[in-house]
C-alpha cells in the first residue's frame, strides 16, 4: 500500500512538471512585439521554466544584413521587467601553456550587452555586422523587491520566461 502511494505521488509530481513545461512552451508569444510590423518572429525564439535564482543559456545564429529585436517576458507579474540577460560571443585567445611549453588557444566570453547596465531594459534592437553565433544568458532573480519588501518564490515555484527573437532585413548605410 505504501508503494502504491509513493508511486501515485511520483506520477502526480511528474505530471505537474510536464504541465508546467507545456504551459511555458509558448510564453515567448506573449512578449512585446513592438510597433514595427516588418519584424518577423524567428524560430530561434524560446520559452523555458525557471526556478528562483536560476540561470540558463541559449545560443543563436545572427545572419549578416539582418536587424534583430529580442524581448523578454514572464508569466509572473512579480518578475516582469526584472529578468537579467546578457549577450556574448566566444573569442579565441592565445595563451602560453607552461606544462607543454607551447602557445595554445582558449575560448573566453566577450560580453556585448548587459541589460543590468542599461536600466534593466527588457528589449534590445541591433543589426548583425556579420553572420556569427552568439550566446544569451538569462537569469531570474530569487525575489523581486517592491516598496522595500522582498518577495520570494517558494522553492517549488517556477516562472515561465519567454525570449522573443524577431528579425527583418537591415538598413544598409554608407555608399553603395
Amino acid at each position: 500500500m505504501i508503494i502504491n502511494k509513493k508511486a501515485t505521488l511520483l506520477v502526480l509530481a511528474l505530471l505537474g512538471a510536464g504541465m508546467v513545461e507545456a504551459q511555458c512552451s509558448k510564453e515567448h508569444l506573449y512578449c512585446d512585439k513592438g510597433k514595427d510590423k516588418n519584424f518577423q518572429i524567428s524560430n530561434q525564439s524560446k520559452s523555458a521554466s525557471f526556478g528562483p535564482g536560476e540561470e540558463h543559456e541559449m545560443s543563436m545564429i545572427l545572419y549578416s544584413g539582418l536587424a534583430y529585436r529580442i524581448s523578454f517576458c514572464t508569466s509572473s507579474e512579480e518578475f516582469e521587467g526584472k529578468i537579467e540577460f546578457e549577450l556574448y560571443t566566444m573569442k579565441s585567445k592565445q595563451v602560453y601553456d607552461p606544462k607543454n611549453d607551447r602557445e595554445t588557444y582558449v575560448r573566453e566570453p566577450e560580453v556585448l550587452y548587459r541589460n543590468r547596465e542599461d536600466n534593466m531594459n527588457q528589449v534590445i534592437e541591433f543589426q548583425a555586422d556579420g553572420t556569427k553565433k552568439i550566446y544569451l544568458k538569462v537569469f531570474v532573480p530569487e525575489g523581486a523587491s517592491e516598496g522595500g519588501k522582498k518577495n520570494k518564490l517558494a522553492a517549488a515555484d517556477v516562472v515561465c520566461v519567454g525570449v522573443l527573437v524577431q528579425h527583418m532585413k537591415g538598413t544598409n548605410t554608407g555608399f553603395h
